[in-house]
């Protein structure tokens, strides 16, 4: 079975690295993964014989890729020197003036022909209507499609756009709010989350004695067409 789609209705339950793997498909070597928290999803990459580069500012030590420390919208690394670049639900937490110039850099260490592969989350499904009241990202998902837009005016590519739903389950509204509180980018208290609204929003999402929460996650990739071959071409 198909972990992805082209029909964002018609969304499955995927885990995050067998989608990305299904959708990344054959024909790229090296790789980097900008924005790669604790590198774990790099490491899983590199195990399926990718050439991983993991970058963050807080980059910890790993086991199979690389590790760089560095900021996505000033990469110290050399042009011209990667298959594929990856954002994956990282486009959307680097600040909003700095969103145009991490995908400028993205595109400028990808080598001729290179492809561009950016997994954001949506604000649809159940996860989104529980976290909307403490933690509503809608504005920022947009500002990151917004800035990817104008970035790909500049730069011949085609594209290509798949779907699926991530899930997460809790036993209880307590390991919610324990998660909720681990997440490094917070900007919530622990009494934001446990307002009255959120928590019957949760409760609302029990099933067979957990809870069940489940988010749209966009996959795209662009392969970039030198200038002198082509102009952009969207197949969507």
């Amino acid at each position: 079975m198909k972990s992805v789609t082209t029909d964002p209705a018609q969304a499955v339950v995927a885990r995050p690295f067998d989608a990305l793997l299904e959708f990344l498909g054959a024909g790229l070597n090296t790789l980097l993964d900008i924005g790669c928290g604790t590198g774990a999803l790099s490491d899983e990459l590199a195990q399926q014989g990718y050439c991983v580069t993991a970058l963050d500012p807080q980059i910890g030590e790993g086991v199979l890729a690389s590790r760089v420390r560095g900021s996505a919208h000033a990469l110290p690394l050399a042009d011209d020197t990667f298959d594929c670049t990856l954002l994956h639900w990282s486009l959307h937490h680097v600040p909003q003036d700095s969103m145009g110039q991490a995908l400028d850099e993205a595109c400028r260490v990808l080598r001729k022909g290179g492809t561009l592969c950016v997994v954001e989350p949506e604000p649809v499904g159940s996860w989104q209507v529980v976290t909307q009241d403490f933690h509503d990202e809608t504005e920022v998902q947009a500002l990151a499609i917004q800035a990817l837009g104008r970035t790909l005016l500049r730069q011949p590519h085609t594209r290509r756009r798949s779907y699926y739903l991530s899930e997460d389950r809790y036993p209880d509204f307590n390991a919610f709010v324990t998660d909720m509180m681990s997440l490094a980018y917070n900007r919530y208290s622990r009494d934001d989350i446990c307002h009255p609204r959120v928590v019957r929003a949760f409760e609302s999402c029990a099933a067979r004695g957990e809870y069940v929460l489940h988010q749209r996650i966009r996959m795209e990739s662009f392969s970039m067409i030198p200038k002198a071959v082509g102009v952009s071409n969207d197949d969507r």
